[in-house]
């Protein structure tokens, strides 16, 4: 077992991953045949399960108000349209110039 890992940042960042859901196929294989072969990333994954099982046992999880989810909506629909005002606007200035 190695007591040293020479691309730990890396590998936190795909234990992070794999612990989230968002790892690719890829990064999931990687994880399978190789975290169990370096201690400072059995350790770091141990660590990052341990405050993902704190924050959710502390996380109070609600239901967002149907208000907020409106207000919410209504703001990138303008974002939206202002945005795509800008994307006309920039065209007709190459068109023109």
């Amino acid at each position: 077992m190695k007591h040293h890992c020479e691309n730990h940042e890396r590998c936190m960042e795909m234990i992070q991953a794999v612990l989230d859901g968002s790892a690719t196929p890829e990064e999931m294989q990687h994880y399978k045949t190789e975290m169990n072969r370096c201690l400072p990333c059995i350790e770091g994954e141990e660590l990052q399960k341990s405050i993902k099982h704190a924050l959710n046992a502390k996380i109070e999880k609600k239901c967002c108000p149907e208000q907020t989810i409106s207000q919410i909506k209504s703001k990138l629909s303008v974002a939206s349209l202002l945005l795509l005002l800008l994307v006309a606007e920039i065209k007709l200035i190459d068109i023109y110039f």
